[in-house]
């Protein structure tokens, strides 16, 4: 009852008075997804030559750089021409950002950073059109899983302290009003792990939303001793690959189904399972998904590297931006008869849980959240050299301050506990895997698997 007066009138208000227009927007993803294929690449089609005449005309590097490959600025006749742009790289992106913002949009934009999945900080802008637009395809996806505005959601997720004063309570009324509450993933360890599963049951929530490991670990913890979360409608993971023997464990401790998401900082919700659970519809109405091979060049039959382009954000369009994950595309049109094309599974993004001596299960998106900001670091990995040892490696801009040093050691010290040792170790280059895919974190047992003597 609650979930329908709000999506049907505290959510809308809510956003009017924010000056955005997310329940709008959802509105028009909600209509469009049920188009037919060639309806929804059509509506891509405008979307792409409306935003690549913008770039021409208002975004320096991007001119150059396409002037530089050969392009001359005309309309696209299909998607697949897009294919003769050049990639965007993070780093590219970082040493041009000036000209990488459009002229109209500097100084005006919304600025968000990301640690990437790969331990490349990266900081980027976006205008508040696109972030309203971005936050209505989360909406529409996790409806998918029974997870619109308003359903009584807990999170285990990143969750920052809890800020006193005006902001603190504001910030409470906003989680009340969504009717969800937030468990700090991070906090979770083998000796509070019992507290988690009470919250939940004292909660009542309709949905669980949690990075996979996290959720792994509490359904381990609720399979092995007999405990039941009551009430649940559905999981959502999102955040790592999901795979199919822990989607089995995840849903038989928590008593139903379980749907992957896959997203991004720079994008958020990039494709997501549907009630058929048949594989991932990619948002293509809102974003333009490539699925590349070392050439550049497309592929429909193995795995790619993800390419995405953000038919929305003006403020610094990414058109072919690397994220640095891998996918693997999906053929068969999904029976729940939405047009949005498929992804059979993201196979790239693996983030190693670090495993204290006091029974703490540290994630890895732990370590990218406290990176967050620290433009001294070009990139990092966090790795696990011992029972109560990890290593922060870095690669520092230059010489990594003493205070960062300090600041990045008290905040890491406070999550991993007194059991755990942390050491920073500047290096100048992190060692990239065959696979191409860095760990942004490295168990134990993975770093014992790839240095036998130690």
């Amino acid at each position: 009852m609650y979930a329908k007066l709000f999506s049907l009138v505290l959510f809308p208000v809510y956003e009017i008075f924010n000056g955005r227009g997310t329940h709008r927007f959802l509105s028009e993803y909600r209509r469009t997804q049920w188009l037919d294929a060639e309806a929804i690449t059509g509506i891509q089609l405008d979307k792409l030559n409306t935003l690549l005449e913008f770039c021409w005309r208002e975004v320096p590097y991007l001119r150059r750089r396409w002037r530089l490959a050969g392009l001359r600025p005309r309309p696209l006749r299909s998607i697949r021409e897009l294919e003769t742009f050049p990639i965007l790289s993070k780093q590219e992106i970082t040493e041009n950002y000036l000209e990488m913002t459009s002229i109209p949009w500097r100084g005006r934009s919304l600025v968000k950073t990301t640690g990437g999945s790969t331990g490349d900080p990266f900081k980027f802008e976006y205008t508040m059109e696109s972030y309203a637009r971005r936050s209505a395809v989360m909406w529409r996806g996790y409806e998918w899983a029974g997870a619109g505005p308003g359903v009584r959601t807990a999170s285990l997720w990143a969750t920052p302290p809890l800020r006193g004063g005006w902001r603190g309570t504001k910030e409470r009324a906003y989680h009340w009003m969504f009717n969800r509450r937030i468990l700090d993933a991070f906090g979770m360890n083998e000796r509070n792990i019992e507290d988690y599963a009470l919250a939940l049951a004292r909660y009542r929530p309709e949905v669980l939303v949690g990075y996979v490991r996290p959720l792994l670990v509490l359904a381990r913890w609720i399979t092995r001793t007999g405990y039941q979360v009551r009430g649940l409608r559905s999981v959502v993971t999102g955040a790592e690959a999901l795979y199919e023997a822990e989607r089995q464990e995840i849903g038989t401790a928590f008593g139903c189904p379980v749907f992957n998401t896959y997203g991004c900082r720079e994008f958020m919700l990039i494709a997501a399972e549907c009630e058929q659970h048949a594989g991932l519809h990619v948002n293509s109405d809102h974003l333009v998904v490539e699925l590349v091979d070392s050439a550049g060049l497309g592929v429909t039959d193995q795995q790619g590297d993800v390419i995405v382009t953000d038919l929305h954000n003006l403020a610094m369009p990414l058109v072919r931006y690397r994220n640095g994950d891998r996918a693997t595309p999906g053929h068969d049109a999904c029976p729940c008869g939405r047009g949005l094309p498929m992804l059979q599974s993201v196979d790239g993004r693996i983030l190693d849980m670090i495993v204290t001596p006091d029974g703490r299960h540290v994630p890895g998106e732990f370590f990218l959240t406290v990176m967050l900001g620290i433009t001294a670091v070009k990139r990092f990995q966090a790795v696990q050299v011992a029972d109560d040892v990890v290593e922060l490696r870095v690669v520092p801009n230059g010489t990594l301050p003493q205070s960062e040093r300090e600041r990045i050691t008290s905040h890491l010290q406070k999550v991993v506990g007194d059991s755990m040792h942390v050491n920073i170790k500047e290096v100048a280059a992190i060692d990239e895997p065959a696979s191409g895919k860095r760990r942004v974190t490295v168990s134990l047992e993975s770093f014992r698997a790839r240095n036998p003597s130690d």
